[in-house]
């Protein structure tokens, strides 16, 4: 509940939402679905901009590029036929663990990415799909920027009062592989830790294009890129892998809490990275 709200607009331009986002003299956030802000609860915050009104709900395959709007409530994204066959079925995959049910009928792609905690599943997913978030701080200036380096700014371009307009997924020809595995304390609960791996095949029959992210091991998703690096332009093994998955243990700081120590979460790491490479190689079309 939003004790001190003062304020509701619902603007018809992306240029009269960001004016309202930039007053300096109220605290002023927008809104998709609204599920975040309201759980959240900021007694600072005295007025909203929703922005359902910006034509920011869709999901479109162009050219080379799967474009899914802010406003896209992630139900869609389980549902709709372009993002339900992206990746084998990744993007749905994520989408489903990243809310319950009636949640994912309120939640929108915008609001779950831009307030990702780290260790959601649809943001560790899109880091891994190299997706390029879409934003505006100005209106005639969007910029596009890979998801891992958007959160790096995150809190920077939150206080100039931007709007994510989209996400931007890149398509291939190639065979693509992707996979998400994650440990929870029940089907139903958020991940422990959650590793997502996309991968193509080479005609050489090697493997190109590698991107490993894992959640729950930091205050955001993160990628390794060094382990990256060892699967590149080599052939998919069982050896290969389980050295993956063992540098990507060693790679990784988590923090410990109730649900996971700081070693069961290394651990976690490696056996989650080990089962998300050889889905990913067969999804591709490797064999043996």
């Amino acid at each position: 509940m939003l004790l001190n709200l003062r304020a509701y607009h619902r603007p018809k331009t992306l240029a009269e939402a960001l004016a309202l986002l930039r007053r300096p003299d109220i605290r002023t956030v927008p809104i998709g679905g609204g599920t975040q802000v309201l759980a959240e609860g900021a007694r600072e915050v005295e007025a909203v901009v929703d922005l359902q009104d910006l034509g920011l709900n869709f999901i479109r395959l162009e050219g080379n590029t799967l474009r899914i709007g802010a406003t896209t409530p992630l139900q869609a994204v389980v549902e709709a036929l372009e993002s339900a066959a992206y990746g084998g079925g990744i993007l749905a995959v994520a989408a489903r663990e990243t809310a319950p049910l009636p949640l994912r009928n309120q939640r929108t792609v915008g609001g779950a990415v831009v307030g990702a905690s780290g260790e959601q599943p649809l943001a560790t997913v899109l880091i891994a799909l190299e997706a390029e978030l879409v934003v505006f701080t100005e209106p005639d200036s969007p910029r596009a920027l890979r998801l891992e380096a958007f959160y790096d700014y995150r809190e920077a371009l939150r206080r100039q009062g931007m709007i994510a307009t989209e996400i931007r997924l890149p398509l291939s020809a190639a065979p693509m592989g992707a996979s998400f595995h994650k440990v929870a304390r029940t089907p139903a609960d958020a991940p422990i830790v959650g590793v997502a791996v996309r991968l193509f095949r080479g005609v050489d029959g090697a493997c190109y294009g590698v991107r490993v992210a894992v959640g729950g091991v930091a205050s955001r998703p993160v990628r390794l890129i060094e382990v990256e690096h060892l699967l590149e332009g080599r052939p998919p093994d069982p050896e290969r892998f389980l050295a993956a998955a063992r540098l990507a243990r060693e790679q990784v700081n988590p923090p410990g809490d109730f649900r996971g120590s700081p070693e069961y979460r290394r651990e976690m790491v490696e056996v989650l990275l080990r089962r998300a490479l050889a889905d990913a190689a067969r999804q591709a079309g490797f064999t043996g």
